[in-house]
């Protein structure tokens, strides 16, 4: 379905399920002898600087959307864009943390992400945004209770995380630059599907 047939509030759920340099894969991944999840995890906490590039694709009940994503986090700050095919209907979000900026065909519109009525209201599902900037790099929210966490024993990876109600499970990962992050995740809940393909990974020091 093209980006410009879809109405606000389902482009805009696909808008927040997805917010030294290494631009490509270095290396096919297939073990990381002697990693554990704990070093593994305490390297990524560390990373706050970084840069994603790849395709989202959601369906719900009703619809079914996909697009082509950049998403820039430096800290707090999130910038994300999300554009259809020849980049038609590009929209752009921005969040410090506490607030959620959409910009869609010259509308903006601003939410409350810490409360989950106004979200909820605004844009008709309630989403962990805050979550997803640690569930793409690999990470359990902080935020959020832990229902379930499975790590793969022979790599130390996050395999599968249930949080909040949502279950996300990590079906592939790359290696770049010094970090090992996902290039495809699956994010589900009830009716809800999202799936997250990562080409691209930059990487910043603090």
């Amino acid at each position: 379905m093209p980006l410009s047939a879809v109405n606000y509030p389902s482009l805009v759920l696909v808008a927040l399920c997805i917010g030294g340099c290494a631009a490509q894969q270095d290396s096919p991944l297939d073990a990381l002898p002697g990693q554990t999840w704990q070093a593994h995890s305490t390297q990524l906490s560390g990373l706050r600087h970084w840069t994603a590039r790849g395709k989202v694709a959601v369906r719900t009940a009703e619809t079914a959307e996909s697009a082509t994503l950049q998403w820039q986090q430096q800290g707090e700050e999130t910038d994300l864009r999300l554009q259809g095919p020849l980049g038609i209907n590009a929209i752009t979000i921005h969040s410090d943390g506490e607030q959620l900026e959409i910009l869609y065909r010259g509308e903006r519109r601003v939410l409350d992400i810490a409360s989950r009525d106004s979200l909820q209201s605004s844009t008709g599902w309630d989403l962990p945004v805050g979550a997803l900037v640690y569930w793409l790099k690999g990470l359990p929210s902080p935020d959020l209770t832990v229902q379930a966490l499975d790590v793969n024993p022979a790599t130390g990876l996050l395999a599968h995380l249930a949080q909040g109600g949502w279950h996300i499970d990590y079906l592939d990962y790359g290696a770049f630059g010094s970090f090992t992050l996902p290039q495809r995740l699956q994010i589900k809940r009830g009716m809800t599907e999202a799936k997250v393909i990562i080409a691209r990974w930059q990487t910043e020091p603090d």
